[in-house]
């Protein structure tokens, strides 16, 4: 066997891993226009999936499956039916969307409003015509995800300006309002069925999850966040030869903090191929957004590893430092409590020669480096309670 390996080796194997990595889905916001045909399209589309979720109960910090916070809701619509990915809080869904006047507004654009008296945006509803707005309410005679009136009551008094992320290159102009047409939320004049005391009240908390109510924020156990993932390891090149290899399959139980930060901890069991061995590494994790998770921790080894491509070396783990990655996710899929999502992680296991000292940089990564795809279950706690 020819172990020997040139430069054009280690250039090709860092040009493939920075194309493999450039590959990686994104989704991201609708920055340019769209025919007007396919953005009615994609509005009809987002209404008509957002009304399925009409009755879905307010939980402040959550985006779905089944329960959501205000901007919450609207971050989890626009992503799952139409893939546009919105910033997470109402004020900046409000920063990075079209400013666009009222006589403007169609259906599929967002109202907003301010509620909390700091005189920011702290609420966001998907505009549906007709003077109504969907959205999901925190406090008053209903909550959860319902249709309000806009021009009447409490969201006329605090409504704050409209926005557009669904843009068009030849929408219309202007669009008149029907302030004459008939609600479905007439409430004999009081704002939304909101009596005077609920309406101070809403006035001092704010309709909005983000105003941090004593009442409606979650617990500890409500935080908590569990996952499993099973996946495929692959990688493309060992000791021999550049070539698509199968590294084995591994399953990973795992429980994150649904926080400010969000840190979690989890374990796998994995059979890895290339070593001929099976693996238990223990990882803490820290989760980069909604899409991004980095992890690292010990490995404890079943079994003597060898080197890939060559099972007359033999290898031993580093226990500590054992493993370090990072995974992407694509967004959820809902089915029923739980959601469902694609995952896509780089890891690297280290591993040493059997006497302690340190692997060949080219053999160390043809041993500990591989690219896992499978699907991951999220469930949260909340959805249990």
């Amino acid at each position: 066997m020819n172990n020997h390996h040139t430069k054009k080796d280690y250039i090709f194997l860092v040009a493939t891993t920075a194309l493999l990595l450039a590959m990686l889905p994104k989704v991201c916001a609708q920055d340019a226009g769209v025919s007007e045909e396919k953005a009615q399209g994609m509005r009809d589309k987002l209404i008509e999936y957002s009304r399925e979720y009409i009755g879905c109960p307010y939980r402040d910090g959550a985006t779905g499956p089944a329960t959501f916070d205000c901007s919450g809701f609207v971050f989890s619509m626009f992503r799952e039916s139409i893939g546009i990915q919105l910033p997470r809080k109402s004020e900046n869904i409000y920063a990075k969307s079209e400013k666009i006047g009222d006589g403007e507004r169609i259906a599929g654009d967002l109202v907003f409003f301010k509620t909390t008296g700091s005189g920011k945006i702290s609420h966001v509803g998907i505009f549906l015509g007709n003077d109504e707005f969907l959205h999901c309410a925190s406090d008053g005679p209903e909550t959860g995800v319902i249709i309000s009136t806009l021009s009447r009551g409490y969201w006329k008094e605090h409504y704050a300006a409209s926005g557009r992320y669904i843009k068009s290159k030849d929408a219309p102009e202007s669009v008149k309002k029907n302030d004459e047409a008939e609600s479905s939320k007439e409430n004999n004049g009081k704002p939304d069925g909101l009596n005077d005391s609920e309406k101070a009240e809403n006035k001092s908390v704010g309709i909005e999850g983000e105003a941090q109510n004593a009442e409606t924020e979650k617990g500890f156990s409500e935080k908590l966040v569990f996952d499993a993932t099973i996946e495929a390891g692959w990688n493309f090149f060992d000791c021999e030869s550049f070539r698509l290899n199968f590294r084995g399959v591994d399953a990973l139980l795992h429980v994150s903090y649904d926080g400010t930060i969000k840190p979690g901890i989890g374990a796998f069991i994995r059979y890895d191929n290339g070593t001929g061995n099976f693996q238990l590494p223990l990882v803490l994790s820290l989760a980069l957004g909604d899409y991004t998770r980095i992890f690292a921790g010990p490995v404890i080894p079943l079994g003597k590893p060898n080197i890939p491509g060559d099972r007359n070396e033999e290898i031993r783990h580093s226990i500590f430092p054992g493993i370090i990655g990072i995974c992407w996710n694509t967004p959820q899929i809902k089915a029923g409590k739980c959601g469902i999502s694609l995952t896509q992680d780089i890891h690297y296991t280290v591993f040493n020669k059997t006497d302690g000292t340190a692997l060949s940089p080219f053999r160390s990564a043809a041993s500990g480096l591989v690219f896992s795809t499978g699907i991951r279950v999220t469930l949260p706690m909340s959805n249990l309670i």
